[in-house]
């Protein structure tokens, strides 16, 4: 099959994850919370998605790459 076997880098691995309501506010408190094991993490290894939730809402996940995941994220926190 094409393009098997090729290398695709490291995957991106949830480390949080909020639902509506309060996702925003929730999210600014666990980075707040983790900021010391965060702040080793390259800003480009780190994701932030934001979007709409089917019953109306924001939701909020946070990714980082598994090559800089921080020891002390390596389990969902929310």
């Amino acid at each position: 099959m094409p393009g098997e076997l090729l290398p695709i880098g490291t995957r991106p691995r949830l480390v949080a994850s909020f639902d509506p309501p309060g996702a925003d506010e929730a999210f600014r408190r666990w980075r707040s919370d983790r900021a010391e094991a965060l702040e080793g993490v390259p800003a480009d290894a780190l994701r932030v998605e934001y979007g709409r939730a089917a019953a109306g809402g924001l939701f909020v996940r946070v990714r980082i790459d598994e090559e800089h995941l921080p020891a002390a994220l390596r389990v969902s926190q929310p």
